[in-house]
């Protein structure tokens, strides 16, 4: 992790970003991290091979390809310089420059059926994903247990899709607090809404950017700068005025980011190596007791 600091902090900027990066061996000092995650007490968490990294990086490997589609969907595509490339749903569980207001949940339960089929091939006989990740989260979850969540008719959301981006792509700065869109109107009443927490595993890094920005700005933050859109925010206003933090992340590393709370934004990858992930988000139930991931 880099620390940059802001050069002239004032009244609205002294919020530092809080975080804890250590190997998976040490992960027990954080046995308990989503419930800090939401305390405000840490806003990212990095485990350092927190997943196997040759099974990751070689499912990047196959992954990153451009003479063969793996299926990508991408909703992002309007945007160029963020064109994403998505894979385990057509239909994620974010607003998109396809659908800035998200979808319906109808049609994101029914994406989500179809996952398991967009994602077979992906990882090494043997490697369940989303045991995988089970397990890991576990990890950090303070014994609750940790599941997918179903929908009242009993469907499976979607419990992680696979990113790429390529070379001049990027993730602008934004928060994700997605509460408030239709597609949550059944899950979010189950949840504690304090925060939205990601979780994000690398398969495979780029050569050059792809990295995680997080900034001490949150939702709640004063007069945070923004471009005369009044929509998009400025960027080199954020970072002369906020505290910055910086993290490069290898094939096994995972990061828990309190991304409901804090702003963030993922770096322009340069070369020819994508940066591919997987991931989504995580919330804990209404009365603590529960863990949910999806994506």
């Amino acid at each position: 992790m880099e620390h940059v600091p802001a050069p002239s902090p004032g009244a609205s900027s002294r919020r530092r970003v809080r975080a804890v990066d250590l190997p998976a061996a040490d992960a027990a000092a954080v046995a308990n991290g989503i419930e800090a995650l939401y305390d405000d007490q840490f806003d990212v968490i990095v485990i350092r091979g927190a997943f196997p990294a040759g099974d990751l990086d070689a499912a990047g490997a196959r992954l990153d390809r451009d003479d063969e589609d793996a299926g990508w969907s991408r909703p992002n595509e309007k945007m160029p310089v963020e064109d994403l490339q998505v894979l385990g749903t057509d239909i994620p569980a974010t607003p998109t420059y396809q659908n800035p207001r998200g979808a319906s949940l109808e049609s994101y339960l029914a994406s989500a059926v179809r996952h398991e089929a967009a994602t077979a091939g992906v990882f090494a006989d043997g490697f369940d994903a989303t045991v995988q990740i089970q397990t890991v989260l576990a990890r950090c979850s303070g014994g609750r247990p940790v599941r997918v969540p179903e929908a009242a008719d009993g469907r499976r959301y979607v419990p992680f899709t696979v990113r790429r981006l390529t070379d001049g792509k990027q993730i602008g700065l934004h928060h994700d607090f997605h509460y408030k869109l239709p597609l949550y109107a059944e899950l979010a009443p189950r949840l504690d809404t304090t925060t939205l927490v990601s979780y994000v595993a690398t398969l495979r890094a780029p050569e050059a950017g792809g990295e995680l920005f997080v900034y001490g700005v949150t939702p709640d933050t004063p007069d945070a700068p923004k471009l005369p859109n009044g929509f998009s925010w400025d960027l080199d206003a954020i970072e002369q005025r906020y505290d910055v933090a910086r993290f490069v992340m290898g094939a096994g590393d995972l990061f828990l980011l309190a991304s409901g709370r804090c702003l963030h934004r993922v770096g322009k990858i340069a070369g020819p190596r994508a940066r591919v992930t997987m991931g989504g988000f995580l919330a804990m139930d209404k009365a603590r007791r529960e863990v949910l991931f999806w994506s």
